[in-house]
């Protein structure tokens, strides 16, 4: 390796989220942490400072002066992400671009960036540091690369797919230490899920389901407790009990290592999995809160968002084995399908209104490129490859309604927003009465200010 034997060689890896929305400041890039111990595992001689930012991306740039810099952004941030790879650009800083967007539309790649990292990251990023180490970061060495995009020669060129990890635990466990990590933080266990949702991006993002072994995360649980202090654990699996065998060997492994009671957590979960034996082992495991997307109040809308295995009877049924568990419930509800009508989104408000749910979230069905959904928006002209505002996929309708894709072939725009701010309402008024007696209390006060700095900035 030539570049850097004495000076080390600054690599800046960037969350490109919007610093004003209270939801996406609430945890750290665990995603980037990952690819600094890969990188520090695959290239333990080399001289490397890495850092880890999400905000005052500018300044940190201009204060730092990377030698490399990766960015990664979801698509309503990917206006963001591509302002910063023009801005590194300009200052003659070659730009990696990752994350769900740019896997999901590599022609998106802006001229700006010198590659694009498609899906999984870790051994790609490690290989693209080694060709800047090497001096031989051009078109020759990008092209026997897998799993990048990159411009040659004023076009875009695609390699082939890199094949994804198949034993996850040879993964180091993410760097936290360039983190900011608080008592309530959150880890993964595994990627992938087995249910293909019409609207979720996350299930087309990873190749297929995999694991991390239940010692991997024992041993990951300990570190988080021992080091960082942690008591509550939220774990962002798409499905984290789609192994049930693993969760028990968890709970074993816990109880031998003393750590049963250490921490508490919370997980998601697919109504339909759910029953008593799970409800028990989840409780025995120390789990407190289960969020279920749970989507629609009506038959119809819920097979055509989740498929035959989704059904109101079986939403209710989970809802109550969890709290028989004293497990709080939280469901999210998704209105806006092209052919929902009023009264079937008002049976999903009424389902909300007489459910034994804790907490609830409300979202406009939202076309995510690689879904389903978002080639019914292409198929409209609603949305493209080429948009200059990517800020009008976020979910988070209320703050700018008037940027709102709306879907709907029955309703106006103005009905289904006026829908959205009515579950809006209800949302206020009942999460308000509950979060008193939930397990999430604690984090209440500081998502309160920084709702408050969110409302303030609009």
């Amino acid at each position: 390796m030539k570049k850097y034997v004495s000076q080390p060689l600054r690599i800046l890896l960037i969350n490109a989220i919007n610093p004003r929305v209270e939801v996406e400041n609430r945890y750290p890039g665990l995603g980037l942490a990952y690819l600094v111990s890969s990188a520090r595992k695959a290239l333990p001689e080399a001289n490397i400072e890495f850092r880890i930012s999400d905000r005052d991306i500018i300044k940190t740039i201009n204060d730092y002066r990377p030698d490399l810099v990766g960015i990664t952004s979801v698509s309503q941030n990917f206006t963001i992400a591509r302002g910063y790879a023009d801005f590194c650009a300009g200052l003659g800083i070659p730009v990696i671009m990752g994350g769900i967007h740019i896997s999901s539309l590599p022609e998106c790649l802006p001229a700006s960036a010198a590659a694009g990292c498609r899906q999984e990251g870790e051994v790609t990023f490690v290989e693209l540091i080694k060709a800047f180490l090497d001096d031989k970061f051009n078109t020759e060495a990008l092209a026997h690369i897998p799993g990048i995009s990159f411009w040659e020669s004023g076009h875009l060129r695609h390699n082939e797919d890199r094949p994804a990890v198949d034993d996850l635990d040879q993964l180091p466990m993410p760097a936290r230490d360039l983190l900011n990590i608080r008592s309530h933080t959150y880890m993964f266990t595994s990627r992938g899920c087995p249910y293909r949702c019409t609207f979720c991006a996350s299930s087309r993002f990873w190749s297929k389901l995999r694991f991390f072994s239940a010692e991997y995360v024992v041993n990951e649980i300990e570190s988080l407790i021992r080091d960082y202090r942690v008591s509550m654990i939220s774990f962002f699996d798409d499905l984290f009990v789609a192994d049930r065998p693993r969760l028990e060997e968890m709970i074993r492994i816990l109880d031998r290592r003393k750590l049963l009671g250490k921490v508490r957590y919370t997980c998601s979960c697919r109504s339909n999995v759910v029953d008593d034996e799970l409800a028990r082992l989840l409780a025995k495991m120390g789990v407190v809160s289960v969020g279920m997307g749970l989507e629609s109040g009506d038959d119809e809308i819920l097979r055509f968002l989740k498929g035959k295995s989704a059904g109101v009877t079986e939403n209710i049924r989970a809802i109550n084995i969890l709290k028989k568990a004293k497990i709080a419930v939280n469901g999210s509800f998704v209105i806006g399908s092209p052919y929902e009508t009023r009264e079937q989104a008002m049976r999903t408000y009424d389902f909300i209104r007489q459910s034994r749910l804790d907490l609830f979230d409300i979202y406009l069905l939202t076309p995510y490129p690689g879904t389903p959904i978002w080639d019914y928006a292409t198929d409209r002209n609603l949305v493209s490859d080429d948009m200059t505002d990517w800020s009008c996929l976020d979910v988070n309708v209320y703050r700018f309604p008037e940027k709102a894709i709306i879907l709907s072939e029955v309703l106006d725009r103005k009905e289904v927003i006026n829908l959205y701010k009515k579950f809006r309402r209800l949302r206020f008024r009942r999460n308000l009465r509950k979060i008193i007696n939930h397990p999430m209390m604690r984090d209440v006060p500081r998502m309160g200010l920084n709702l408050l700095r969110e409302a303030v900035s609009k």
